[in-house]
C-alpha cells in the first residue's frame, strides 16, 4: 500500500515534466520530415466563452459564463496532406465569476487530420499556466498554477491561409482548490480566425 502511494505522488509531481518531454520528442520527430515545405507558422485570435464551474461541498454544481478573448501562434508540422501535429501557444483573459480577469497561458499539443478539402479536425491535451486574477494573489496554494486539459475541435478551411476554428477544452484538473471536495474548473469553447503565412 505505501509503495503505491509513494508511486502516485512521484507520478503527480513528475507528470508536467513527462508531458514536455513527450512535446519535445515530437518536435525533434518532425524536425526529420522530408517536405518541409509543408510545415507552416501561424496566428490565431478570436472569443473566448469561458464556463466557470463549481463543485460545491455537497456535490452540486454551479456554472458561471462569462466571455473574453485569445490570441497567439502556432506552427503545423505536416507528415502528410492530410495528417498533421499542431503546437500553439495562447493567451487568454476572461473575467470570473465577481468579474476579477483571469490570465492563462495556453499551450496544446494537436493530431490534426483533414476531411476533403474544407474541413479538419483535431484534438489533444493541452497545458495551462495561470498568470494573474485581477486584484488576487495566487502564490497562495488554493490557486493551481499548471492546469491539465483536453481539446477537440473542427477547423473549415476558407483558402489555403485562412482557417475558421472552433475547439471546446475541457478541463481535466481545477484551477482552484478550495478543500473539502470543492473544487472550481474552467471549460472554454474558443471561436476565432487562424492565419497561416507562405513559406
Amino acid at each position: 500500500m505505501k509503495l503505491i502511494i509513494l508511486v502516485v505522488l512521484i507520478y503527480k509531481c513528475m507528470k508536467k515534466y513527462i508531458y514536455y518531454s513527450f512535446f519535445v520528442l515530437l518536435m525533434l520527430n518532425f524536425n526529420h520530415v522530408k517536405s518541409q515545405s509543408l510545415n507552416q507558422f501561424g496566428l490565431k485570435a478570436g472569443a473566448n466563452l469561458m464556463e466557470i464551474r463549481s463543485k460545491l461541498s455537497d456535490n452540486s454544481v454551479a456554472k458561471v459564463n462569462k466571455t473574453g478573448f485569445y490570441i497567439g501562434a502556432f506552427m503545423e508540422f505536416r507528415k502528410s496532406l492530410d495528417l498533421a501535429i499542431q503546437a500553439e501557444i495562447n493567451y487568454s483573459s476572461t473575467d470570473n465569476e465577481i468579474n476579477d480577469n483571469i490570465g492563462l497561458l495556453h499551450i496544446p499539443i494537436l493530431l490534426k487530420y483533414k476531411l476533403g478539402t474544407k474541413f479538419e479536425i483535431y484534438g489533444g491535451p493541452e497545458s495551462q499556466f495561470l498568470l494573474s486574477v485581477n486584484q488576487t494573489d495566487i502564490k497562495s496554494n488554493e490557486y493551481k498554477k499548471f492546469i491539465l486539459a483536453a481539446d477537440l475541435g473542427v477547423g473549415f478551411i476558407i483558402s489555403d491561409e485562412l482557417t475558421i476554428d472552433a475547439r471546446y477544452n475541457w478541463a481535466i484538473s481545477s484551477y482552484r482548490d478550495l478543500g473539502y471536495r470543492q473544487n472550481i474548473k474552467l471549460n472554454f469553447l474558443q471561436i476565432g480566425l487562424a492565419y497561416k503565412f507562405e513559406n
